[in-house]
């Protein structure tokens, strides 16, 4: 009996709560389950019994078995001497404790253990894909909901961290954010370092001069470090770089520190650069845009920037390459939508107590378009509905922590399949 399954059991009252007895013979009345505790210590803080005419405040301790007690060694752990009752699925020896037990072995329905050994022992993306006929659109959307936001809140709180490393400042903050994001998941390290070493005030004192922002994003990158003789356009960012790096006394970060295998060309560094570059050329107030609630559609229009011509035929300094696109695709202004600016968003409306901002920037995934991937087709193709962002936010939660996890017990969809076995709640 998996341990897991019995705390969702036992949080859940999925059993015959009435002429409930211990294993000693004791009359025993559930009043309160108690509050699932995670850190060491008993599983379920607060609970509240009645053993016989006496009533009980305290902890319980979840087990298969209730020699588990022993094996664990809670006999010897003060932490568990708070404890009021032991529930166990089989009781296989009498404990000698301040305590009862309480079994449960005659209330868990053989066909739940079965259903959730099957899901647990899945190999499948989604483990209860056979069942999920049995769950209804309304029930799919409310966990969807919840999901998402909780996936939302987890970016909230980095952007509120980054923002505290940044002595409060929302700008520099929200710049980090940006820059970071631009690398997504290959050279994401690398553009956070660029984002450290770069403050963005010495952005906004040029940014009337395209030169001197693309001059301050590729040296401080490391990229203008090596002489070439040769490439006019590469000795000119140099020299104005040089000057710069001079006059704010920067150090730019390791050019090592960039990804240059298994790329697809519109990825490469230099490109992902000229793209950033071009963004805070042609949008100073880029992270204003962010922070406020405006609309989005200056944002979109960035799809429209086109680099330097340079990049048009290079992916590299000093390396020509056939023609090529070099233009932001919507997909990645879909993705800076989804994990930079509602991110940003939450957590500086959070910051100012605007509730209404809050709403906007959840809102604002449902105007994004649904991320199309290896993991969120799968789930398409398993029935989950998808409308837009929302819901693919959702979909990598529940993938990332639930399914690839075995959470089936504490995931919404899980449990109400799974609860279909408790004849006794119909």
């Amino acid at each position: 009996m998996n341990e897991l399954l019995l705390h969702y059991f036992w949080k859940n009252r999925l059993f015959p709560t009435q002429h409930l007895h211990t294993t000693d013979g004791r009359a025993l009345k559930l009043l309160k389950t108690g509050f699932p505790h995670q850190d060491a210590g008993p599983d379920f803080k607060q609970a509240v019994i009645r053993l016989d005419d006496v009533t009980w405040v305290g902890d319980v301790e979840i087990h298969s078995r209730s020699s588990d007690w022993l094996r664990h060694g809670h006999q010897h752990d003060s932490k568990y001497q708070s404890v009021i009752l032991h529930v166990v699925y089989q009781n296989d020896i009498e404990l000698n404790g301040n305590f009862p037990t309480l079994e449960l072995k005659n209330y868990v329905p053989p066909s739940m253990i079965a259903e959730y050994e099957q899901m647990s022992c899945s190999t499948e993306l989604l483990p209860c894909r056979n069942t999920l006929s049995e769950v209804s659109p309304l029930q799919f959307a409310s966990w969807l909901s919840r999901l998402a936001v909780d996936r939302l809140s987890r970016k909230q709180l980095a952007v509120a961290e980054i923002v505290r490393n940044c002595n409060d400042n929302w700008q520099e903050g929200a710049f980090r954010t940006f820059v970071t994001n631009f690398g997504f998941r290959t050279n994401g390290p690398a553009f956070e370092l660029l984002s450290k070493s770069l403050p963005y005030r010495y952005l906004l004192k040029h940014k009337d001069s395209r030169l001197q922002v693309y001059a301050l994003v590729f040296g401080q990158a490391g990229m203008l470090e090596e002489p070439l003789e040769d490439d006019e356009y590469y000795r000119i960012l140099q020299a104005e770089y040089s000057y710069l790096r001079y006059k704010y006394r920067l150090m730019p970060i390791p050019v090592k520190v960039w990804n240059l295998l298994r790329l697809r060309p519109q990825n490469f560094p230099c490109v992902r650069l000229a793209q950033l570059s071009e963004c805070l050329y042609r949008i100073p107030d880029i992270i204003e845009q962010i922070l406020s609630n405006s609309d989005v559609s200056q944002l979109r229009a960035i799809s429209h920037f086109e680099p330097h011509p340079y990049w048009k035929t290079h992916l590299h300094f000093g390396r020509d390459s056939p023609e090529h696109q070099c233009k932001i695709g919507k997909q990645t202004i879909n993705l800076l939508a989804i994990n930079v600016i509602a991110p940003i968003r939450l957590a500086f409306s959070d910051f100012r107590g605007d509730s209404v901002g809050r709403e906007n920037a959840l809102a604002l995934l449902e105007r994004c378009d649904f991320e199309n991937n290896n993991t969120t087709r799968q789930y398409l193709e398993a029935g989950i509905p998808a409308n837009h962002a929302l819901y693919s936010q959702a979909l990598l939660e529940l993938h990332h922590n639930y399914c690839s996890k075995k959470r089936c017990a504490e995931c919404d969809i899980g449990c109400l399949i799974l609860r279909k076995h408790c004849k006794w709640l119909k």
